[in-house]
């Protein structure tokens, strides 16, 4: 069969009128432990649930001054590690029933500019200090401006189904893409299983950035486990190293490009990681070479990992790194459903590789351009832009985006496979593979590569012949400093394959 599915009850209200909201379970868990911690940034400055609950009401009550309909969509602008005042203005928005949108002053102010316009955002919430972005016309408060001093319920809890957040896609492939969110959507199933792959650790030390689509999620984890959220500055691997020992952190949330800089510093060779037993990601896949070497800096720990998607989710896969499987994403958790199809949308076979599409009985959520919705929500399914397959046993192997897939010669060629095993050799500190123009195959291999030295070239390419079949092999390589990334981390692939995307601008192989 090519598809894998369990059954999972609906969550919430039958109306979807009440209950099951995140600002519910905060004031819940600070009526129950109102001096139990919650938060701790970089080592300092915790904010337990009763401070948390305080602090969000009578910001609640500040927001109230502004009135409908000024209130129907804020937007949130934090940066740095401000995540405490970040997590109060959330859930003061919750209850005054707004939607809210995630920034950070990292973002280019025209990515800004068009995400306030395109979602309609009638005002900002901004972090002290903090100059309010350009390009919107509502109005404008710090945080600290809003606090009334008030600690009763602002309002009547926001309904269920109705929509909490406009969350955006990484934008690695393309345009960021905008992606509107129920309440019911972001409790759906979240106590299990997927809150237990964090270890059920006493602290789990998160090294994310603030303002994004995943931030919101990230600030949850302590209402929907029993792990104090520890967060340490995403681009400090001796800094997460430090505080990983000082609070002997069993568990760990990290991107790979956080893993890869933890693994380049050597970090273990300096500090005690020896209270680490699951380390989380679900991000990008990880390149086994840099999987392997983590878990050897970390003899005690696993890895666990998910596959989602922002509009996905709670869809999920999930899976401990196997270095047997090295790309294989797991089998679906308890309520999702996975199917892999063909181009016109017919479920394939079990080995067959092609579009993933993935469903749970959870209220869906829907891309805020109605175009998009209809193409890539299809009846209760999301179809992912990944291509993968599955195995007799239902257990996925994901092949690759499908933007970044390389079609040469009639070959479908997995740009994460190559850049794998080129990850294997020891002079390889970054890669990123792409399809460039190529007048006799449609598209060539291109490998765009950072070496410890320049003159280590050679010695790479006899390398990866050796390992891969003809077709994937790199039919050019293009020596750069370092890859383009996102605000997020993520390597910009579109980014390398406008630069280099005519056949002068590559070095040949």
């Amino acid at each position: 069969m090519g598809s894998t599915t369990t059954g999972l009850p609906r969550a919430g209200s039958a109306d979807g009128t009440s209950g099951g909201t995140l600002t519910d379970l905060l004031r819940e868990r600070a009526d129950a432990d109102p001096d139990g911690i919650a938060i701790v940034v970089d080592g300092r400055d915790p904010l337990t649930f009763g401070e948390w609950n305080r602090r969000a009401d009578a910001a609640a009550h500040g927001l109230l001054r502004f009135k409908e309909p000024r209130l129907r969509r804020i937007a949130l602008y934090f940066g740095g590690l401000d995540w405490i005042d970040y997590a109060v203005a959330y859930h003061a928005a919750q209850r005054v029933g707004a939607i809210t949108l995630h920034l950070n002053d990292t973002m280019p102010a025209d990515e800004i500019a068009h995400r306030l316009a395109e979602c309609g955002v009638n005002g900002i919430v901004h972090g002290t200090g903090l100059t309010p972005p350009a390009g919107s016309s509502g109005w404008t408060a710090s945080l600290d401006t809003l606090d009334t001093g008030r600690h009763d319920p602002p309002a009547p809890p926001p309904r269920i189904d109705g929509i909490a957040d406009i969350l955006y896609t990484s934008g690695t492939t393309g345009q960021a893409k905008a992606i509107t969110v129920t309440h019911a959507n972001m409790l759906f199933g979240r106590a299990k299983p997927t809150i237990d792959t964090l270890g059920n650790a006493d602290h789990l030390l998160a090294a994310m950035p603030l303002g994004t689509s995943s931030s919101q999620g990230t600030a949850s984890l302590p209402l929907l486990s029993r792990s104090i959220l520890l967060v340490a500055p995403p681009n400090d691997p001796e800094r997460i190293a430090e505080l990983i020992t000082g609070y002997a952190c069993g568990s760990i949330m990290i991107t790979p490009a956080t893993a890869l800089a933890l693994v380049r510093a050597r970090v273990h060779e300096r500090h005690d990681l020896s209270s680490v037993h699951t380390v989380t990601t679900a991000s990008s896949a990880f390149p086994p070479a840099v999987a392997r070497d983590l878990l050897a800096a970390l003899p005690g720990a696993c890895l666990a990992m998910a596959y989602t998607s922002l509009e996905a989710s709670p869809a999920v896969t999930l899976h401990l790194f196997d270095p047997a499987k090295p790309l294989s994403m797991g089998r679906p958790a308890h309520g999702t459903e996975l199917q892999i199809t063909d181009e016109e949308h017919r479920p394939l076979p079990a080995g067959a590789v092609g579009e993933i599409w993935m469903r749970t009985a959870a209220p869906k959520r829907r891309y805020l351009d109605t175009d998009l919705d209809q193409r890539f929500n299809v009846g209760d399914w999301t179809r992912m832009t990944d291509l993968g397959r599955l195995d007799e046993e239902g257990e996925l192997t994901f092949f690759d985006r499908a933007a970044d897939a390389v079609r040469s010669g009639g070959a479908l060629i997995s740009s994460i496979a190559v850049e794998a095993q080129l990850y294997e050799h020891p002079d390889v500190e970054e890669v990123a593979v792409i399809g460039v123009p190529d007048a006799e195959l449609g598209q060539a291999v291109a490998a765009v590569v950072v070496l410890t030295s320049q003159d280590r070239l050679p010695d790479v390419r006899a390398f990866v012949e050796a390992r891969l079949d003809k077709a994937e092999i790199p039919a050019r390589y293009i020596l750069t400093r370092a890859l383009p990334r996102s605000f997020l981390g993520k390597v910009l692939k579109r980014e390398l394959r406008a630069r280099y995307g005519s056949p002068d601008a590559a070095l040949p192989a």
